[in-house]
């Protein structure tokens, strides 16, 4: 018997079958080897089995030898087609013998003999209609056959390789094709995606995949990881994958190619490697393409493109996978890995933040990444001195070989063909390139006025297809996010690739749009101005920032200032608040300045609106430097002074002065006089006369004056209504509901305060949001209305940490810790206080500060001493400010009114907390 030898014929013409250059044939060999590894295992009964495979095993050879070097017939081809058949039920047959369990094997052994005998019969009579009969006899070796069937086969392989080869290169090409590369041995963060189109190219109906993205993102990396894994997993022989390099001109000897892989029915690999060169720079795409397609219609052919652009071939059912940068976890570990090969073994030592602020500005771009690690490595320096050198040298600093340089990277993205055509392309990749955060579709009509809209989009498409820009968004152009990756902006910017009329252009398309956006809390557009505002923060304040002290641009200060007011109002920063201050005085200092009066106000303005940033930080006493001196020069104008602005910043001044606690309740009245005068000298102006009452009904109700103050904050509230002015409306009531809490008429106050939030959410003035919706979610919780509370602290807790103030942060804090103890929640409430402690102690010089960490401090000792929480507990908690709490509480924490429901009893010296 030839057990052993049918497992090797089956073996070795597994390997060949595919190629067998017979179509039918191949077929026919495949099902033979099935049937044959079948009989190998249905070894019940044994004997008759091996008799069935003694004549299958014959009848292979016979065939596969008598037709391998013969021309075909259509006689020989349906006697085949027929004998093919007789073995597909054969298997059948012996696959329910196979799959009967052990234990009925043995009742069913008669079954089993009579349906092998039956097989038997068939394939007798079979064969005596195939004529072969006397082949039959003939005692035929395996090796004889397999010698013969690889001479046969081998010349095909050659001519696949030859097509290979010569469709892999341009005519005339001096060199010889390129082996394809090792994977990179340092390969982080594309596991998932590697796995993904690994099994993508393992199925037929989604074995056309492209992967996209820009220069440096390591598509070529991941496409041959995807190799790797797919030989792995044994779904591609390594002999059967290719990487080749397509061009417009080998589209000539794409039919051989074409016409050898359609007759192997084997499944093949092609990897088309960098396939933006034929795509976007050949001459004739259309020839390229036809490549593609044709390529695309055998269906035993899978396809792994990767090339930078932004879209893919059409016409081609594409599973398209655009590549991101890689995520910051996978970046720092792909930059230490390869620091370390660089630096011969030597670990990264810095690896802390200023590790994360380098990554961060080179765009997690594997490319870069690697190239400034091997930089770093091999000299052994920080990432705070390669953070210095990236800012100074730009992609410059990244050079590997000639191949795997950044800037060539870049340059040869930009000098295909498809861009060069399109001049406006190259001029709007300037504009962006000095855009860090990008910016939407509707919003390039301000940043690119000089381009019509048909040939903005035009240019956008031909950026997008060279990979050059990227669209973020729901797919709508005009509110996606068009941007250029920090590599390639800084190639433009130290490659001297922007002109000097592009970047004075993009700055006084900054200014214009800062200034169309200028409005205050009051204004009817303030909430769309803010949103306006928000979607160009960052390009914005990147170009304020370069703004010279010398040679301005008209505009320039007015921007820097009106910017400043907005930030103070959203989340307060000094940094474009103290350059606006420093250009201003650089003006009015200046002798060549004509309007000196202008330039007096500037420096007002910038004075008061570094003031209003410093108090939303918290600073106080910077803050009252800077209020006092925007009061004295905006009355010491040239020409008269400005009352009203005096008055405004005469309002901030008195807010500092009350959150500092330091000053008499007579030095304040004084001031909240002067303030209101100020603002009320011109009767006429309705809404400068209502904020003069507002300031000093503030101030009666800080000083617990009640009764006195709901006559001004009423008749402001009603002014202001008249006047549609939703921020100061909002202010009036906050006062008025505080005034009615203020002896626990907290049932009364709450509908007030959430008028009060409701205003503050039309202004959209984040600030006087966060401090109605404090104190709203105070009274729900001494009203037990819990849920709605939680719903309220969420909201607030958020909206303090986008403002950034440590007051406010720790206010929710504390108040998040109350509320939790009045559910019962102790885990909760001993973290909530931690968090409020260590947030006031940021304050700790004020005596908001001091007091609310002796608060917390005061809490946490009592609940560490409990092991569950009950009412009894709860009561015995020191409130946040400002309920039920004494101005001389800071001396002793213990003097605080310790039940949140008591009615409390206040002097007029009572606590000064943040009118947030």
């Amino acid at each position: 018997m030839r057990l052993k030898e049918g497992k090797e014929l089956a073996k070795a013409l597994r390997n060949v079958s595919d190629l067998i250059p017979i179509p039918f044939l191949s077929a026919f060999v495949n099902v033979g080897i099935r049937v044959l590894e079948a009989c190998q295992e249905a070894s019940a009964i044994e004997e008759n089995v091996k008799d069935l495979q003694e004549r299958i095993y014959n009848l292979v050879l016979v065939v596969v030898n008598s037709t391998i070097h013969e021309k075909t017939c259509p006689e020989l081809c349906e006697r085949i087609e027929t004998l093919h058949c007789v073995l597909a039920d054969i298997l059948a047959d012996l696959t329910k013998i196979k799959n009967r369990r052990k234990i009925l094997l043995a009742f069913f052994r008669d079954l089993n003999k009579e349906r092998v005998d039956k097989c038997v019969g068939r394939l007798n009579e079979a064969l005596e209609k195939f004529q072969l009969a006397s082949q039959l006899r003939t005692e035929l070796r395996v090796e004889d056959v397999l010698v013969k069937l690889n001479s046969a086969l081998l010349p095909q392989l050659d001519r696949i390789e030859a097509a290979m080869d010569k469709f892999s290169q341009p005519h005339n090409s001096p060199y010889p094709r390129e082996e394809m590369p090792l994977p990179h041995r340092i390969f982080c963060g594309r596991e998932y995606l590697v796995n993904e189109i690994t099994s993508l190219l393992a199925t037929e109906s989604t074995s056309r995949v492209c992967i996209t993205g820009v220069g440096g993102m390591g598509k070529p990396s991941v496409g041959l990881a995807v190799v790797e894994s797919a030989i792995k997993k044994n779904i591609f022989l390594e002999k059967h994958v290719f990487w080749l390099r397509i061009t417009a001109e080998s589209y000539d000897t794409l039919g051989p190619l074409v016409a050898e892989l359609d007759a192997s029915k084997q499944r093949r690999l092609l990897l088309l490697d960098n396939f933006e060169t034929p795509w976007l720079s050949g001459e004739d795409q259309t020839k390229v393409f036809q490549i593609l397609v044709r390529l695309a219609k055998l269906p035993h052919i899978a396809l792994l493109v990767t090339m930078t652009s932004g879209f893919t071939p059409q016409d081609i059912e594409w599973q398209h996978r655009p590549l991101a940068p890689l995520d910051p976890p996978a970046a720092r570990d792909a930059f230490k890995r390869k620091y370390r090969d660089a630096a011969g073994g030597h670990e990264l030592i810095a690896d802390g933040p200023e590790l994360d602020d380098l990554l961060a500005s080179i765009g997690y771009i594997p490319l870069a990444i690697t190239l400034i690690a091997a930089s770093g490595g091999c000299l052994g320096i920080s990432p705070d001195d390669l953070l210095r050198d990236w800012r100074e040298e730009g992609t410059g600093m990244m050079s590997g070989n000639q191949t795997r340089s950044m800037d060539d990277t870049i340059r040869l993205s930009m000098e295909r063909g498809v861009v060069r055509s399109n001049p406006e392309a190259l001029e709007l990749l300037a504009i962006l390139s000095l855009l860090p955060a990008g910016t939407t579709g509707n919003n390039l009509d301000w940043w690119a006025p000089k381009l019509a809209a048909s040939r903005r989009h035009g240019a956008v498409k031909t950026l997008r297809t060279a990979a050059l820009i990227e669209l973020q968004g729901n797919g709508r152009f005009a509110t996606s996010r068009v941007f250029v990756r920090p590599t390639i902006q800084s190639y433009m910017a130290h490659q001297d690739r922007i002109s000097t009329d592009v970047r004075n252009q993009v700055h006084d398309a900054c200014y214009n749009f800062v200034l169309r956006h200028k409005s205050i809390p009051d204004d009817h557009k303030f909430k769309a101005d803010l949103e306006a505002l928000a979607s160009e923060e960052i390009n914005i304040q990147g170009l304020l920032m370069e703004i010279p002290v010398n040679a301005l641009r008209p505009n320039a200060v007015d921007a820097l200032i009106a910017f400043s007011l907005y930030q103070s109002w959203t989340k307060p920063s000094t940094v474009v608040a103290s350059h606006a201050l420093e250009v201003a005085r650089a003006i009015l200092d200046d002798p060549h300045v004509s309007d000196g009066k202008a330039a007096a106000r500037r420096v007002a303005e910038a004075h008061h609106a570094l003031g209003k940033s410093l108090l939303g930080l918290d600073q106080y006493e910077d803050a009252c430097t800077h209020f006092e001196e925007a009061i004295a020069r905006f009355k010491a104008l040239p020409g008269g002074a400005d009352l009203h602005s005096a008055g405004e910043a005469s309002m901030d001044l008195l807010d500092t002065w009350m959150y500092i606690g330091t000053k008499s309740s007579s030095e304040l009245e004084s001031l909240a006089q002067e303030a209101q005068a100020r603002l009320s000298y011109d009767e006429t102006d309705k809404y400068h006369v209502a904020r003069g009452l507002l300031a000093f009904g503030g101030f009666l109700r800080w000083s617990n004056c009640l009764n006195e103050a709901l006559d001004p904050l009423s008749r402001a509230k009603t002014m202001f209504d008249d006047l549609r002015c939703p921020a100061s409306t909002a202010e009036c009531l906050y006062h008025m509901a505080r005034s009615c809490a203020f002896y626990g008429g907290y049932a009364k106050a709450l509908p007030i305060i959430k008028g009060a939030v409701e205003k503050a959410d039309e202004s959209g003035q984040v600030g006087l949001i966060t401090k109605t919706l404090r104190v709203s979610a105070g009274y729900l919780i001494l009203l037990r209305s819990y849920a709605e509370a939680s719903a309220i602290l969420t909201r607030f807790l958020s909206l303090s940490q986008t403002m950034g103030s440590p007051l406010a942060i720790a206010q929710g804090l504390e108040l998040s810790a109350y509320y939790s103890g009045a559910i019962m929640d102790l885990p909760g409430a001993r973290v909530a206080y931690q968090g409020a402690q260590m947030q006031f102690a940021k304050i700790k010089s004020t005596w908001l500060g001091s007091d609310g960490v002796d608060r917390c401090l005061d809490n946490l000792r009592m609940l560490e001493s409990v092991t569950e929480m009950d009412e009894i507990i709860f009561s015995e908690l020191m409130t946040p400010v400002p309920w039920d709490q004494r101005r001389d509480s800071r001396k002793s924490g213990n003097a605080s009114t310790r039940s949140a429901s008591a009615t409390a009893i206040h002097t007029p010296d009572a606590t000064r907390e943040k009118r947030m």
